[in-house]
This record gives structure tokens, C-alpha cells and sequence, in this order.
């Protein structure tokens, strides 16, 4: 998520840009169209966010009629965090684009357009979407109170052909327990087939659900993305609990009706306690 002073994820990613005007100091001596609006952008991924995705660079472009294109291409730090400021010439449909690449490989991107007025502080919010296919959690970000129970969603993204999902979620069971599993099937059945449950059991001792499903029969495999199962968890001791969510290991993997592994991200959630 990306937002003006912090980000607060909602899925993976969202943007916040503060659009304020003119009379701001320009920020290098490069020639300006005449009321050029300025641009702070600024963002914070989570460390689930960050660590998982492997995302290391942003790319923010605006472009729209009469102006010159503006692009920023820069690393994201270990703490991903990033802040730009940038101006803007004022005008009808400035089209924002958002890009997040894991090395050269384009992980998320979106993009949204506004009307920007001189002397104007206005705020784009954007969506990003993935680019790859991937499997989260979500909420990524929840904040509960201690012995209170909360539910997460396995989610998958950008499938193509999806006829087999295998992960593992993995918590700390001193501060997590799992209370209640179920399917979320309509994602799956879309295309008419029958979804088979191979596996989907919790284990609170060692802190892991394992999930298997398998959408039966194979031409009638699933593309685009949807909910896929539900945990419900009993937050049991305060602090910050991180829920893992793996697609490493036998069995793990989103594989297409030719049971061939999509190469895929995983998203887990994070858990603070109060």
C-alpha cells in the first residue's frame, strides 16, 4: 500500500498522493510549466509486504495532454519506505501510474487520473493489482483486542487455468490459535466443476493450517482471482503475531489443469494485540 505520510495495507497495496500548488519552492531549477502543481508522494510497505513480494524497486510515471511526462524509477529501501516530490503542470485527466518489481519482474501495478487544478491539495487513491499469481492473506494489517477472535481470508490473484492450490499458514500458537476452518467455494465452482478437498487441518501445537484443494475436473479450472478458504484465529497473548503464508514445500504450489507450478507470490498478515 502506498499512502501520503503512512501506508495502511488493505490488500497489498493502495496509494495515497497529496497534490498541493504553485506556491510551493520548486525543487530544482529545471524550467516549470506556468502553475505547476507539486506532488508528494510517499509510501510504506509492511514487512510482510516487503519480504514476501521481494519487491525492490517503484516506478511512478505522470503523464497527460500538454505536459512532459514525469517518471521517477527508484530502489525501495529495506524498510519500504520511499517519499518524492514532484511537479505536476495543472490540467484535465493527469494520469498516475504506480509499477512495484520484485528485480525486473513486474509484481503490482495500477493507475488512476485526476483533474488537477493550480493551488489545489487533492488525494489519488489507488489500488494496485498483481501482475503474477499470487496467493495472500487478508486483512494484511489487523489490530485486536486479547482472547477476541478475528477471521482471514486465503485469497488467490491473477490465477490462469488455477485447478490446484496447496500452502501452508504458520503462526506463533503462544499467541494465535485456530478456532474455526472453512472453504469459500464459489471462486473455484465458478466454472461448474466440483472442488476436492485433499487436506485442510490445523494443528495449534506446532502453529500450522495446512490447505490442499483441487477443482475437479481439470477443464473446468478457474482463472482471475477470488476467495479461496477461510481460518478464524483467538488472539491469546498481546504483542505483534505474523501469520506466514508459504507455497514452498511438497505438496505446496498453484498449479493449472496441466499440473504444471505457476511461479507465484505469497502474502502473509500481520497481528498486533492489545
Amino acid at each position: 500500500m502506498f499512502a501520503a505520510n503512512r501506508v495502511v495495507p488493505v490488500l497489498a497495496v493502495g496509494l495515497l498522493l497529496a497534490l498541493t500548488g504553485a506556491c510551493e519552492k520548486p525543487l530544482s531549477t529545471a524550467p516549470e510549466p506556468p502553475g505547476a502543481a507539486g506532488a508528494t508522494a510517499s509510501f510504506t510497505l509492511s514487512k510482510a509486504t516487503l519480504l514476501e513480494t521481494g519487491i525492490s524497486r517503484l516506478v511512478i510515471t505522470v503523464t497527460g495532454e500538454g505536459m512532459k511526462a514525469v517518471t521517477v524509477d527508484t530502489a525501495v529501501t529495506a524498510e519500504g519506505q520511499f517519499r518524492t516530490d514532484l511537479k505536476v503542470a495543472p490540467g484535465k485527466n493527469r494520469l498516475f501510474e504506480v509499477s512495484a518489481y520484485q528485480d525486473t519482474l513486474l509484481v503490482l501495478a495500477g493507475s488512476d487520473s485526476l483533474d488537477l487544478k493550480e493551488n489545489q491539495k487533492v488525494t489519488l487513491r489507488m489500488k494496485l493489482e498483481f501482475q503474477v499469481p499470487a496467493l495472500t492473506l487478508t486483512p494484511i494489517d489487523t489490530t485486536l483486542a486479547k482472547n477476541s477472535t478475528f477471521t482471514v481470508f486465503v485469497r488467490a490473484h491473477h490465477v490462469d487455468s488455477l485447478c490446484t492450490i496447496g500452502t501452508k499458514l504458520l503462526f506463533d500458537p503462544a499467541r494465535l490459535q485456530v478456532v474455526e476452518l472453512g472453504r469459500e467455494d464459489d471462486f473455484l465452482k465458478k466454472n461448474g466443476g466440483a472442488v476436492t478437498q485433499l487436506q485442510f487441518s490445523r494443528d495449534n501445537v506446532a502453529g500450522e493450517v495446512k490447505l490442499l484443494l483441487g477443482v475437479f475436473p481439470a477443464g473446468k479450472s478457474v482463472s482471475g482471482e477470488g476467495k479461496i478458504a477461510r481460518i478464524v484465529f483467538q488472539a491469546v497473548g498481546s504483542s505483534v503475531a505474523e501469520i506466514d503464508l508459504s507455497l514452498s514445500g511438497m505438496d505446496l504450489g498453484l498449479y493449472d489443469q496441466h499440473a504444471v507450478q505457476m511461479p507465484a507470490v505469497a502474502l502473509g498478515s500481520r497481528i498486533t494485540i492489545q
